[in-house]
């Protein structure tokens, strides 16, 4: 098993990327067609979502237009604090979460975001876990990762 540390300023460390609002988006455009594909309908405005590792919340806030409920978690202070300075609605919050640790209870939420995730976790086995505790039956999660063969 490859030892891995937390990422906590990982928002700094990518180049300003997690503040392109215009890539990231385009990046929820895409998750909310995979998600609306699956759930076979159009509308998901009475789902809950979690999104493991939200960074600057750019795609928790466009999915809130589209969901009940969005709760963006990550383990970057300042990239959550910039959320939460941000982007404000009624239905979006943003906590400063350990993606292996979650503080929900079982069975919370229909959707589960986790992109690009797992490569930044001490224990991917772990936070995988948390994912299928924290999802409710019939729920799904939308799990984007890199591989050894993707050229970084």
């Amino acid at each position: 098993m490859v030892e891995r540390d937390y990422q906590h300023n990982f928002s700094r460390m990518v180049d300003g990327a997690m503040f392109n609002r215009q890539a990231r988006e385009r990046k929820a455009m895409t998750i909310l067609a995979v998600l609306q594909n699956f759930f076979k309908k159009t509308s998901t405005s009475g789902l809950t979502l979690l999104n493991m590792g939200s960074s600057t919340g750019i795609i928790d806030n466009f999915l809130a237009d589209r969901f009940g409920q969005v709760t963006g978690v990550d383990i970057d202070e300042e990239a959550v604090k910039y959320a939460k300075d941000t982007f404000k609605k009624d239905n979006l919050y943003f906590r400063t979460a350990d993606a292996m640790s979650l503080d929900f209870s079982n069975n919370s939420f229909d959707v589960v975001i986790c992109t690009q995730i797992y490569e930044h976790v001490p224990d991917a086995q772990t936070m995988t876990k948390e994912i299928f505790r924290v999802l409710k039956p019939g729920g799904i999660c939308y799990f984007a990762a890199g591989n050894r063969l993707n050229y970084m």
